[in-house]
């Protein structure tokens, strides 16, 4: 199946703005997580895996947890913790 990753606040080129990954069926948000960590390697994108791992994820513009399940289609929104106060 395929989705589409959308990244906020990340420190990413220009050109990376978004992402279509393909994912095997039954796959969870923790699976799209470690598929774009894959992709940022492939990329050369020096990326903190831990900012990533605690990102803010929205599957078709609702809250989600790691272990929800994606479908074929859904866009995926992953928003980079802020820092501030």
């Amino acid at each position: 199946m395929k989705v589409l990753v959308k990244f906020f606040v990340f420190d990413l080129p220009p050109d990376f703005a978004d992402a279509e990954l393909e994912l095997p069926e039954g796959s969870v948000v923790n699976d799209v997580l470690e598929a774009c960590l894959k992709l940022f390697e492939q990329r050369n994108v020096t990326m903190d895996v831990n900012e990533l791992k605690t990102a803010t994820v929205m599957v078709n513009d609702k809250w989600a947890d790691v272990g929800d399940p994606i479908a074929d289609g859904d866009t995926i929104s992953i928003i980079r913790p802020m820092d501030g106060g």
